[in-house]
């Protein structure tokens, strides 16, 4: 759906999907959407999995994870160095995976990181080396 590889995760209810992969060539703002609708059933995003938007370079706007995503895989955006924008982890997300964001030195503006979360992983931050803008943990 739009470019975003889903896995279902939990096939009856309440219905859950993992974001897994992309094939996206270029983008903006990448906004993951709370939920994706399939074969009529309304799934919610839960997690974003290992690996599924590392090395995506073409991301060089803001980045927003829902609040429905309550955890983000390993490497789920390492060597994302394009992203420039605002960095808006939801507020139901208690894991950032090991090196999570690693390699992310394009980050200039905000990042925040809500009170939700109880574990970040080893190097989930590591080379994000040039961040200029204000990190605000609630």
């Amino acid at each position: 759906i739009h470019n975003i590889q889903y896995t279902i995760t939990n096939n009856f209810q309440p219905y859950a999907v993992t974001i897994s992969g992309n094939t996206i060539s270029s983008i903006n703002t990448l906004l993951i959407p709370s939920s994706v609708t399939y074969n009529g059933i309304n799934y919610s995003i839960t997690y974003i999995g290992n690996n599924a938007f590392q090395s995506c370079s073409f991301l060089t706007g803001d980045l927003i994870i829902p609040n429905s995503v309550t955890s983000i895989g390993n490497n789920a955006f390492q060597y994302c160095s394009g992203l420039t924008g605002i960095l808006t982890i939801g507020d139901s997300v208690t894991t950032i995976g090991k090196e999570a964001f690693q390699g992310c030195f394009g980050l200039t503006r905000s990042l925040t990181i809500p009170d939700s979360v109880t574990q970040i992983c080893n190097g989930a931050f590591r080379s994000c080396s040039g961040f200029t803008g204000s990190l605000t943990i609630r």
